[in-house]
C-alpha cells in the first residue's frame, strides 16, 4: 500500500506490535520475517529485498492489484471489482495502531471505488487455447449447488445438523439476492463429475465431525472453473452448544456462511455481468445504503429502480429502507409528502413478499423509526426473527424496535445476538451501533463504549456511534472525551443543536422516556 512497496522496520514494529517494547517488537519482527522466508522458499528473495532499515516488494516483481487500478482506473472493473469490495478482505491483526491506520485506507479505498465504478470497463484479453483441450462452457449467472455432506463419527443427529445447516445457508442467501440453488446433496458422485453436467460455478459442501462431545463445522466452497477449493470455514463448539434451544452457534454460523458467500458470488461475476447482477442483489444494495452517504445512497437507489428489480418486494422494502436511513443519518430530506408515499408503499407491498425476513425488517423499522406506528412495527419484526432466526439484519432492527417502545432489556438480548450473528458482515459496525445505543440506555457505559469504539473503528463516519459514544461518556462523567465527540458530531451533523433533530436522530421516544440521554445531550450543549 506504500507508494514504493516499501515500509521501514519502524514503521512496521509501530503498526504491528504497538504494546510492544522495541526490544520485543524487533524480535516479532525478526520471527516474522523468517517465517516469510521459510514459507516463500527461493520466491522470497526474488520477489522481496528484506534490508537492514526496510523491507520492501522488488518492482516488477509482484503484481498488485490496488497499484494496476490506480495505474489504470478501467482495470477495476475488469477485474470484477465493485462498490462493495473491501480493501484487505479478511486482515484481522488486532493491534489498535494497525487498525487505525486499516480503517484510513479502507475509508480513501471506498471514496475511490465510487468513483471506479463508472470508468468503461475493457474487454478482458483472452488467453490462448490448446486446440486439442475442451473448452469449458462458460458460467455466468449467480448459483450454487449443494452437495452431499461428509459426517464423521455421527448419527442421524449429524444429518439432522448437517441438512439444517445447508438449508438455513440457502434460504437466507436467497433472502438477500436471486441465486439458483441446485440440490446435489443426493449425489454421490465427485466435484470433478458433477462439473462436467451442471451450469454453477461453486459447489457448496459441509464437513462434520464428532469426536465424543466435540463438534467441528466446517463449511467448503469449490470453484469449479478452477477445480479448486475457493475458501473454508470452521466452528468447533460442544454439541450441546449445537442442538442449544436458542440455537445461537448453529445460527451464527449460518449467518457468517452467508455473508461470505453472497460477497463471493457477487464479486466473482465477470467485469460484463457485474452491474447487471448489482442490479438484482439486495447485498449490494445494502452495502451502498450503509456507506452513509448522499452518493452512495444515489448509487443505491439507481441499482433498486422498479424497471430494474426483479425482486419486487424485497428491493421496495429496500427503497423505503433508504427513508430511514435519510432521517436518522441527516443525509438528505424527507418531506410529508414523501412520509405518506412511503406509508402506503409500505402498505401495499407488506403482503406481497410476507416470508423474506430482511423485506420485513426495512418495512418494520421504516414503521417504527420514519412514521412512529410501533404497535404495526412490533408485528412485522418479529415476525422477521421468527421467519429466520439466523438472520442479523432482522433481530437488530428487532432491538431497535424495543429500544423505541422503552424495553431496553429485551433490546439489549436482541442487540446482542445480531452482533454475534453478523460478526462477519460489511456492516457489522450498524449491529455494534445498536449494542452500544441499547447498553447505554440500560446504564451499562463500559459495554457502550466497547462496543461505539469498535463501530466507529470500522466506520469511522457513523453518526449513531458518535452520538452514543458521546452520551456513554459522558454518564461516565468523562467529560472531555464526551466534548471531543460532540465537536465531531456537530462537524457533520450541525442540525443535532435542534432539540426536534435531537427527537429524530434518537428517536422521540427515547428523549422522552430516557431522560439520562436527554440530560446528557443539553448538558454537552449546553442548553
Amino acid at each position: 500500500m506504500s507508494p514504493r512497496g516499501e515500509r521501514t522496520r519502524v514503521w512496521l514494529r509501530d503498526k504491528l506490535w504497538s504494546s510492544s517494547d522495541e526490544h520485543r517488537s524487533s524480535n516479532n519482527l525478526r520471527q516474522t520475517l523468517f517465517e516469510i522466508r521459510r514459507d516463500l522458499g527461493p520466491l522470497a528473495d526474488r520477489a522481496m529485498e528484506f534490508g537492514v532499515q526496510s523491507i520492501s516488494l522488488k518492482p516488477g516483481r509482484v503484481w498488485v492489484d490496488h497499484d494496476a487500478i490506480l495505474a489504470d482506473p478501467t482495470q477495476f472493473l475488469r477485474l470484477g471489482l465493485s462498490y462493495g469490495t473491501d480493501l484487505l478482505e479478511g486482515f484481522d491483526i488486532g493491534d489498535p495502531e494497525f487498525e487505525d491506520w486499516l480503517s484510513m485506507e479502507r475509508s480513501n479505498w471506498a471514496d475511490r471505488a465510487d468513483e471506479l465504478c463508472t470508468q468503461p470497463a475493457l474487454p478482458a484479453v483472452a488467453a490462448p487455447v490448446d486446440s486439442q483441450t475442451p473448452t469449458r462452457p462458460v458460467r455466468r449467472q449467480t448459483s450454487l449447488a449443494l452437495m452431499r455432506s461428509v459426517l464423521h463419527g455421527s448419527d442421524q443427529l449429524g444429518v439432522h445438523l448437517a441438512d439444517r445447516v445447508m438449508e438455513g445457508i440457502a434460504s437466507s442467501l436467497k433472502e438477500l439476492q436471486p441465486v439458483s440453488i441446485l440440490d446435489l446433496r443426493e449425489q454421490n458422485g465427485p466435484v470433478e463429475d458433477l462439473a462436467a453436467t451442471a451450469t454453477t460455478e461453486f459447489y457448496c459442501r459441509l464437513r462434520l465431525l464428532r469426536i465424543g462431545d466435540s463438534v467441528t463445522l466446517t463449511l467448503l466452497l469449490h470453484r469449479v472453473s478452477q477445480m479448486a477449493m475457493e475458501w473454508s470455514q470452521s466452528i468447533q463448539c460442544k454439541i450441546e452448544e449445537l442442538i442449544a434451544f436458542d440455537g445461537q452457534v448453529l445460527q451464527g454460523f449460518i449467518s457468517q456462511s452467508v455473508d461470505r458467500l453472497a460477497r463471493t458470488l457477487l464479486e466473482s461475476l465477470p467485469a460484463e455481468d457485474t452491474q447487471a447482477e448489482m442490479r438484482r442483489s439486495g447485498y449490494a444494495a445494502l452495502n451502498l445504503i450503509f456507506r452513509l452517504d448522499e452518493t452512495a445512497l444515489d448509487h443505491a437507489l439507481d441499482l433498486l429502480r422498479p424497471s430494474e428489480s426483479p425482486q419486487s418486494g424485497l428491493h421496495t422494502a429496500l427503497r423505503a429502507y433508504v427513508a430511514s436511513v435519510r432521517v436518522g443519518d441527516n443525509i438528505g430530506h424527507l418531506t410529508d409528502a414523501a412520509r405518506r408515499a412511503l406509508r402506503q408503499d409500505s402498505v401495499d407491498q407488506m403482503a406481497n413478499n410476507p416470508f423474506n425476513s430482511v423485506a420485513l425488517a426495512c418495512f418494520g423499522h421504516v414503521l417504527g423509526y420514519v412514521l412512529q406506528e410501533h404497535e404495526a412495527a412490533g408485528h412485522l419484526l418479529e415476525r422477521a426473527v421468527r421467519l429466520n432466526p439466523a438472520q442479523a439484519f432482522a433481530w437488530d432492527h428487532y432491538a431497535l424496535h424495543k429500544m423505541y417502545i422503552g424495553d431496553y432489556a429485551a433490546a439489549r438480548i436482541a442487540a446482542e445476538r445480531a452482533v454475534s450473528l453478523g460478526a462477519y458482515s460489511p456492516f457489522s459496525y450498524s449491529y455494534e451501533t445498536t449494542l452500544a445505543m441499547t447498553a447505554t440506555l440500560s446504564g451499562d457505559y463500559d459495554r457502550a463504549i466497547m462496543a461505539g469504539r469498535s463501530a466507529l473503528q470500522k466506520q469511522p463516519r457513523y453518526n449513531p456511534a458518535l452520538r452514543y459514544l458521546m452520551v456513554a461518556h459522558s454518564a461516565r462523567g468523562e467529560k472531555d472525551k464526551a466534548e471531543a465527540i460532540r465537536d465531531r458530531l456537530l462537524l457533520v451533523d450541525p442540525d443535532f443543536r435542534d432539540p426536534e433533530v435531537q427527537k429524530l436522530r434518537f428517536g422521540s421516544r427515547v428523549i422522552q422516556t430516557a431522560s439520562p440521554v436527554l440530560l446528557h445531550v443539553r448538558k454537552l450543549l449546553n442548553e
